[in-house]
């Protein structure tokens, strides 16, 4: 357009603009192209928790979970130890006719073809239990049965972290038990005379107590108040640690007896002159915390008590039902923990101890059906995708 520079301008004069606000305004148009430029979130491939029967198969999906709605590619990383993998047969991938199995997967890694990254589990007809397994065995085999996975969005987003998919007996839902039918299944002492010493196994039937494992109470350290000082505790076996992710929300039952002590009154456990409440669970993971350690325990106060005879406790693995977190300083209380660090626990547990000691002088405590139940299965949803970020919880918005 022509514009007659010589006229006087009908134009309202421009103001100066400060050039401090020059700068900001041009980091801020910086950021808003830095950001439109990212364009893929790293997918995650989510823990997964089904009920299945013996002999049975299920078709499992495994994409993933990603910000962006991109369709992602999953790969099994780790085969499972009792059921067997399978590609989709092509008529179901097609059509969803069976037979629903095609070829097995025998080695890893190996990319998943089904549509929607689907594949099949087949549990065997039969579970190996105890009486076929050698002690070193039982100490570490789980009920439950799982595999690893990862997906990728194929966008820029890279390979995500291994999920678990988890496959637990749709009769006992059992994660991990110890029945103690035949062994003692590598169960130990800590806490008494020696450091770590062996139970003792009860094949008959005593009371209400049938095929058992037991604890002998074998040194006394009392105080002035004749409080016992040293507690010994049931060390649970191998197969009782690592990840347990899935359990959140689930239940820690077990049954408690005794055949001889006296138990008029309760045992104190003093800590530097502060009296501190029995625990009659803790649990440990040493990774936790950026490595420095946590624990959480349920005070015996919180329970039904015990008083020596059959007692039957169901705990719910829930931050919110009693338990509470070591401060790991005598100087502060124990706190409720948090949802986070909860499942951080839980997703690797390093040691669980069940306490045997509750009187100031010797008894003998039984102990019998120990095991572990995940809450009610709920698919790619059974972990709080708060929780998710990494396989270990470590990274948790919850």
């Amino acid at each position: 357009c022509n514009i007659d520079f010589e006229q006087k301008s009908t134009l309202a004069p421009m103001k100066q603009i400060d050039p401090r606000k020059w700068k900001s305004l041009i980091f801020l148009l910086s950021l808003i192209y830095s950001c439109r430029r990212v364009t893929s979130h790293n997918p995650l491939a989510l823990h997964h928790l089904y009920d299945i029967a013996e002999g049975e198969e299920i078709v499992v999906s495994l994409r993933g979970h990603d910000l962006d709605g991109d369709k992602t590619t999953a790969t099994v990383t780790k085969l499972p130890t009792k059921g067997t993998l399978y590609q989709l047969s092509y008529v179901f991938d097609k059509h969803g006719y069976d037979p629903k199995t095609g070829t097995p997967i025998t080695t890893v890694p190996t990319l998943v073809t089904g549509q929607n990254s689907r594949l099949v589990y087949h549990r065997p007809d039969f579970d190996y239990t105890s009486h076929i397994l050698g002690d070193n065995e039982i100490s570490k085999r789980r009920d439950s049965d799982e595999f690893e996975y990862t997906v990728n969005d194929n966008r820029g987003g890279g390979e995500s972290l291994p999920g678990k998919i988890t496959f637990v007996s749709n009769k006992t839902r059992r994660l991990v038990s110890s029945e103690f039918l035949f062994k003692d299944e590598g169960w130990k002492i800590v806490g008494n005379k020696h450091n770590i010493s062996d139970v003792r196994h009860e094949a008959a039937r005593r009371g209400d107590m049938s095929r058992y494992i037991y604890g002998v109470d074998d040194l006394i350290d009392v105080d002035a108040k004749r409080n016992d000082r040293k507690l010994w505790k049931f060390l649970l076996p191998e197969k009782y640690t690592g990840w347990f992710g899935v359990w959140y929300g689930g239940m820690f039952e077990f049954t408690l007896s005794s055949l001889n002590g006296d138990y008029s009154g309760v045992n104190s456990h003093w800590v530097e002159e502060k009296l501190h409440p029995l625990n009659l669970v803790e649990i440990y993971c040493r990774s936790c915390d950026l490595f420095q350690g946590a624990t959480i325990a349920f005070p015996l106060s919180k329970t039904q008590g015990f008083d020596g005879n059959t007692t039957s406790y169901s705990l719910i693995m829930k931050e919110t039902e009693g338990w509470m977190k070591d401060p790991q300083n005598v100087l502060y209380e124990w706190t409720v923990p948090s949802k986070c660090s909860f499942i951080e626990i839980l997703s690797g547990i390093t040691s669980v101890r069940i306490l045997g000691d509750f009187t100031n002088w010797y008894e003998t405590v039984n102990i019998d059906n120990v095991q572990w139940v995940p809450a009610p299965s709920r698919g790619r949803y059974h972990v709080p995708i708060c929780a998710q970020d990494t396989p270990n919880c470590r990274k948790c918005s919850c």
